[in-house]
């Protein structure tokens, strides 16, 4: 028997976020009813230090729209939706602006919101994701930091250089595109990937169709998404995604028989585990009654798990006899949970987890 963590949330194969650069008021004519229609969540990028002002920034295609204000922003992440801090002032950050444009907006923009913010995305290019700025993002607390690099996130990535996909009308000349509503979903597929795409705020016609989609390409990327991805993907805010990467990371299961450990598993500094376990999971034996084994507890233990990672949820998968997934039983801190049978042998369950939780799998009392 062993216990392991799925690599996505609820078991699925591939993950899908999506973004809006400059956190725009004008969402609310289309983008906003269409992700509350679908039931996907969004994700805003705020230039703090124009939050709720008209917007005013060099040569910006979207000068004259206004940025959302706090109250927007609270009703968004009422929503279901996430927060991310776009800079304070969208300009290339040299070393001596750091303070400012990852310090401060953080601190002025979680004032606003009531909200820990642990995202912050690149404004302008992948200049903004120079060594300096993200030295400070990691100083300053932040989780992750988001890139304007086209492509695939997997399981196991870098969290401080995370890939967007550009979801515009076309790309730059001289490399000219078409849309293409299917972009990246295939490969996403194929090695369990994360999608995040990003745009600015879809309109009748894109406002600078380098930049961003038209309402109706959206729209059509999200039925899309959800047509390819049915019951496979997993739809959530890129803190979410995050939070269950960090967990699934950071944890450690260990196999706990009776009232004492047996083949225990714990982590070298290879991140593989002792006693026949493979990371983040563990094998053994198990309580007997009568020379069958009935049942087997673990401990999920969470060093050095950061402070800041809001969502503390895991999907555990339980490897039994084929006798317990007549009647699965699965119990997490005392409480008994719901287990699904995915596959011949396998459980799957979705709990919190905090460091020191104790699961128990056993098999179901013959009446």
């Amino acid at each position: 028997m062993s216990l392991s963590i799925s690599p996505w949330k609820y078991g699925k194969r591939w993950v899908y976020s999506i973004t809006y650069d400059e956190a725009l008021a004008d969402l609310h004519r289309f983008a906003i009813p269409m992700h509350e229609e679908y039931g996907i969540p969004g994700h805003v990028e705020v230039v703090v230090g124009q939050m709720g002002e008209v917007r005013n920034i060099g040569n910006s295609s979207f000068n004259g729209y206004r940025h959302m204000n706090a109250d927007e922003l609270r009703d968004l992440l009422a929503r279901g939706w996430g927060v991310g801090n776009h800079s304070w002032s969208h300009e290339i950050i040299t070393p001596e602006m750091v303070d400012r444009e990852i310090d401060q907006a953080k601190e002025v923009l979680e004032e606003a919101l009531g909200e820990s913010i642990i995202l912050y995305c690149s404004p302008g290019d992948n200049t903004n994701m120079a060594d300096h700025v993200l030295e400070a993002c990691r100083n300053y607390g932040y989780l992750g930091a988001m890139s304007l690099t086209d492509a695939l996130n997997l399981p196991g990535d870098e969290l401080f250089w995370i890939n967007r996909t550009a979801l515009h009308d076309h790309y730059y000349p001289p490399f000219y595109s078409a849309y293409d509503p299917y972009r990246n979903i295939r490969q996403a597929q194929a090695v369990q990937g994360w999608i995040i795409d990003y745009c600015h705020c879809p309109l009748e016609t894109a406002v600078h169709p380098n930049k961003d989609c038209s309402e109706a390409q959206l729209r059509q990327r999200l039925e899309t998404v959800l047509s390819e991805g049915g019951d496979s993907v997993w739809c959530a805010v890129p803190e979410e995604v995050l939070s269950y990467h960090l967990m699934r990371r950071h944890a450690r299961i260990e196999a706990v028989a009776g009232d004492g450990p047996e083949d225990a598993g714990t982590s070298d500094d290879d991140g593989e585990m002792a006693g026949g376990a493979t990371a983040g999971g563990a094998t053994a034996g198990g309580a007997t009654v009568g020379g069958n084994i009935s049942s087997q507890r673990y401990r999920i233990v969470l060093p050095e798990l950061p402070d800041q990672v809001p969502y503390r949820s895991l999907t555990l998968e339980a490897n039994v006899p084929a006798a317990w997934c007549r009647d699965p039983r699965v119990t997490v801190e005392e409480q008994e949970l719901a287990a699904e049978v995915v596959r011949p042998g396998v459980l799957r369950v979705t709990t919190l987890v905090r460091d020191g939780t104790e699961v128990e799998v056993r098999a179901a009392p013959r009446s």
